[in-house]
């Protein structure tokens, strides 16, 4: 590989970074406002939520993931389930704004970005979590919830792309593409 190809590849890769974290940011403020308005699990469920759980599953203590701050006097926020959903958002949209910018994975954005979303709601509350133990296996979950969590993640997914192609239309120097987003 010569030294340009390196440096524009380097180029993509960091670029993608900043684009996935800002579009993580906001695409994980776009699910979390879906939640509220169709909650995916029941509020026993929920007590600890499928990301508090894994934790747990992985060593920590459940303090640690029920932490929580007080926001406008009685208002729990539980900041490191925010960490954990704003990480998986950031990471995740890093990945599909990186992938879109080449010929042999430019599929993951297809339907601008639907496919995606629906890949990681599979991969994550139909394969990976329901083997670990994180969440019952999928025919023992309430409709309600595939419901919730297959649309938010299409909503989730589309919003990475929405702000990916702003951005990527945007930039001064023309480093991505929204060839395939």
């Amino acid at each position: 590989m010569d030294t340009s190809t390196s440096v524009s590849q380097w180029r993509v890769f960091w670029k993608s970074v900043w684009y996935g974290i800002i579009a993580g940011m906001i695409s994980g403020m776009v699910k979390i406002g879906w939640e509220k308005i169709l909650p995916p699990r029941t509020l026993a469920r929920d007590a600890t939520n499928p990301p508090q759980q894994m934790l747990q599953q992985l060593g920590a203590s459940p303090r640690l993931t029920h932490a929580y701050v007080y926001y406008s006097t009685d208002q729990k926020v539980f900041w490191v389930a925010l960490i954990l959903h704003f990480s998986f958002s950031i990471f995740f949209a890093w990945l599909l704004i990186y992938m879109a910018q080449f010929n042999k994975t430019k599929w993951i954005a297809m339907w601008h970005g639907v496919l995606y979303g629906i890949l990681i709601w599979v991969l994550w509350h139909l394969i990976i979590m329901p083997i670990c133990g994180t969440t019952p296996a999928p025919w023992n979950m309430p409709f309600d919830e595939h419901f919730s969590e297959f649309f938010g993640h299409i909503v989730w997914s589309w919003s990475i792309v929405a702000v990916a192609y702003f951005l990527i239309g945007t930039q001064h120097v023309k480093t991505l593409t929204n060839k395939y987003l």
